[in-house]
Order: C-alpha cells, then sequence, then structure tokens
C-alpha cells in the first residue's frame, strides 16, 4: 500500500514537471511573436520621383502657370501581413487660370488632363464636379507596392471659376495673304480662322493657322443671290446635283488639313436651298466636321438643316467689321461682349483685316474684365 501511494506521488510529481515545460515553451513561443520585427519598407523616394513627374505633367500640358493654392505633405504607413510600408502623401490644389494668353476652359480640358496623367501615372482615379460657381477636377494618384497593393500617393485637384460668358471669333477670307494676316495671327487668344479654297495662299495661310495653335475651318464659297458676283473657285450652286455637291465639298476639304468645320462664303442663294444645304451637310457629319451658318441671309436655312441632322453648329450673330474702322470695330466688340453676358454663347464673324487685327487685340482685356472668354467656334457648335 506504502509503496502504491509512492508510485502515484512521483506520477504527479512527473506530470507537473511536464506541464511546467509546456508552460515554459509557449511562454518562449509567445515571447518570440510579440518580439517578431516587421519588414519595413519606405517609399518616400518613390513618392519624390512622382512628385517630379507631376511637375512635368503640369509643364507639358501647360498649366505650369497655374497657381498653387494649396500644398500640403502627410507622413503614412500602412501595414499588411509582414510588411511594414511608409510613404508621403501629397495634396495639391491649384486653380487653372481662364484669361490671359495661358487661359483654358477646364471643363473643355478636362479630358486632355486625365488621358496625360494616365499616361504618366500608374494609377489614377478621376472626379468631376460642377458646381454653381466652380468647376472641380480631382485626380487620385499613385502605384502598385509590392506589385499588388495600391498606395495613394497624391490628390491633385484643379479648380476654375467658369467665366460670364463666351465668344468666338471666326476671321474669314484667308486665302490671299492679305495685310493683317500675320498681326491677327500673333493674337494669343482662340480665334477660329476661315480659309478659302484653291486660293493662291489658302495651303501657306492654313499651314501658318496651325503653327499658331488656332482653329481651321473652310471657308466654303456658295452661290449669292446677285449673279453677276463670282464667289470664286470652289463654289458650289443651287444647280448642281446633290451628288455635284458633294463632289466638290469633298474636293475643297481635302485641299486643306486639319479642318475642324465649315462656314459659307457668300451663299444668300444656296444657304436659303434646303436641298443644297442638306447635301452640304450629309458630307460634314460623314467627316465629323460642324457647320456655322455665317447667316448671309435672312432666310438661311443652313443651321436649321444642321440642327435637324444632329450636326454641331452654330450661327453668327453679327459681323464685326462692316466699316473697317478700328475705333468701330472696338465699339461693335465691346457692345457685343455685353450682349454676350445676357445670351452667355455667341459667336461673331471678322475677316482678315489690319483694323480687325488691331482692334480684336486691342479690346481683349476689357472682354476679359466683363468675364467675356473667348473660345474656339468648336466649342460653342451644338
Amino acid at each position: 500500500m506504502k509503496s502504491k501511494k509512492i508510485g502515484i506521488l512521483l506520477i504527479c510529481i512527473l506530470l507537473s514537471m511536464v506541464l511546467l515545460s509546456c508552460s515554459k515553451e509557449s511562454e518562449e513561443t509567445m515571447s518570440n511573436k510579440n518580439n517578431h520585427k516587421l519588414i519595413k519598407v519606405n517609399y518616400k523616394g518613390v513618392v519624390a520621383n512622382l512628385e517630379e513627374q507631376l511637375k512635368k505633367s503640369l509643364s507639358q500640358l501647360g498649366l505650369a502657370r497655374a497657381d498653387s493654392l494649396e500644398h500640403k505633405r502627410k507622413a503614412k504607413k500602412k501595414q499588411v501581413t509582414d510588411y511594414l510600408f511608409t510613404w508621403d502623401y501629397n495634396y495639391h490644389k491649384f486653380e487653372v487660370p481662364l484669361f490671359g494668353p495661358h487661359g483654358k476652359l477646364l471643363s473643355d480640358y478636362k479630358e486632355e488632363i486625365i488621358a496625360k496623367f494616365k499616361d504618366d501615372f500608374p494609377i489614377v482615379k478621376a472626379n468631376w464636379r460642377i458646381k454653381e460657381q466652380e468647376r472641380i477636377l480631382t485626380l487620385e494618384l499613385g502605384f502598385l507596392a509590392q506589385s499588388d497593393l495600391e498606395l495613394l500617393t497624391h490628390k491633385v485637384t484643379f479648380v476654375q471659376q467658369p467665366p460670364a460668358a463666351k465668344m468666338a471669333i471666326v476671321i474669314d477670307d484667308l486665302g490671299f495673304n492679305r495685310k493683317g494676316t500675320e498681326e491677327i495671327l500673333k493674337i494669343k487668344r482662340p480665334l477660329t480662322f476661315a480659309v478659302l479654297p484653291h486660293r493662291p495662299f489658302s495651303k501657306v495661310d492654313a499651314k501658318l493657322v496651325k503653327e499658331a495653335g488656332q482653329e481651321l475651318i473652310l471657308h466654303q464659297p456658295l452661290e449669292p443671290l446677285n449673279p453677276k458676283v463670282n464667289p470664286g473657285a470652289g463654289a458650289i450652286n443651287s444647280t448642281m446635283t446633290n451628288k455635284e455637291i458633294k463632289s466638290v465639298l469633298k474636293g475643297n476639304l481635302a485641299n486643306l488639313p486639319q479642318l475642324q468645320g465649315i462656314n459659307n462664303h457668300m451663299g444668300s442663294k444656296a444657304t436659303a436651298n434646303p436641298r443644297v444645304m442638306k447635301a452640304i451637310i450629309e458630307v460634314l457629319k460623314k467627316k465629323g466636321l460642324y457647320y456655322v451658318d455665317s447667316s448671309t441671309a435672312h432666310n438661311s436655312v443652313g443651321f436649321e438643316v444642321a440642327q435637324k441632322n444632329n450636326l454641331p453648329t452654330a450661327a453668327n450673330y453679327l459681323f464685326i467689321d462692316n466699316i473697317d474702322k478700328k475705333k468701330e470695330i472696338k465699339e461693335m466688340l465691346l457692345t457685343l461682349g455685353k450682349i454676350a453676358l445676357k445670351e452667355k454663347e455667341m459667336v461673331v464673324i471678322g475677316h482678315v483685316r489690319e483694323n480687325t487685327a488691331l482692334a480684336i487685340k486691342e479690346v481683349i482685356p476689357k472682354l476679359e474684365k466683363m468675364g467675356v472668354k473667348l473660345v474656339f467656334a468648336s466649342q460653342l457648335v451644338q
């Protein structure tokens, strides 16, 4: 009996020793787990490179002059399994200039901005918002860490107040290298230039327009009411068949490069003919071009036919230089600017003349002070 008790005691002692041993091993394991070191990865250098790329992208977009309203930097970290990632998060806010030689409409420029950033950054998330007094484009930028972890490094916000009104000035009759061509092409604001086809300097003037960064359209000659007035080479008249009309127009379009639309030269008779205008509109629609009705006749149906056929179109509100004097042209532009503030959008037409060039150049600061933004005709056609 005594030996049995001794045996039980020995078993209890051995069991206690085993449990004590297990307890120590467990403590050591927990201790090792608590003291396990994370693999630290610092991405601040990568972010610094992205910050430099941001500056390059802005410069290439012509936004290097955008006013920096705010720049904040915040240190961030994120643990994923055995990794601890650290990086700097940057917030930028820019005001895109609306007026001046570098002014751009953010609403029309946003797609180009987004496309550029998508080319330059691994991750781009875009958001566009329209408020009553502000247009806002927000881009979130980042990269993939460890091949599959998305890290956002930048939030870039572009803001702009909308203009009080938009005005497109179309300049007619290029193709002769007339006096005033050089002067008007030096104006650093959006202008739309209409070049006549098959004239001595049509291709030369068209090339100069594109080199100046301006918009180019065909100044399509159309039949006037007065049979004694010749609209010139490449003209379309109402005696032509639809096939002939389309053939002439296609030839004129092929004569000039990088056209975005057309307007009419003369045409008081042809623009009043629905059949003629429908044939013209059908060609433009297939080629993705717009039509501006020069409004050379009160009974023109060009604008109406274009609308019925869902072609982007606009109509000339008024000719600015029927009186070829600088003072009168300036007064006309300022009057039209006031009307534009009520209409909100307006297309007007002038001609390639020295007085027209000087008047536009001198009146621009006053128009911009009024809140009138000069734009291309393509930005107003609907």
